[in-house]
């Protein structure tokens, strides 16, 4: 299963945590918050499990949102540079 994993933590080394936590998993980062990849059932628990851990406090909030591979190929990903723009035919 696809996921996408997006969050706001204002402590740094909370953040950071969450970052290793999230590559550790297997997902990539496409922001400075968010990581994005393909997931097996009991890495998705895993997961949830980490964050649910890692993730505290009133001022923290971050979203696991699961993705079909539909709706992962269907993204429209653009660049400032012109070079980088790609984008994904909807289909």
């Amino acid at each position: 299963m696809w996921v996408l994993v997006v969050y706001d933590i204002s402590e740094n080394d909370k953040r950071n945590k969450v970052a290793k936590e999230l590559q550790r998993l297997g997902l990539s980062r496409i922001q400075r918050s968010a990581f994005v990849g393909d997931l097996d059932p009991q890495r998705y628990k895993d997961l949830v499990r980490i964050c649910e851990k890692l993730v505290n406090g009133k001022e923290d909030i971050l979203h696991i949102i699961p993705l079909g591979l539909r709706d992962w190929e269907r993204r429209v990903v653009i660049s400032g540079d012109s070079v980088g723009r790609e984008a994904v035919p909807l289909l």
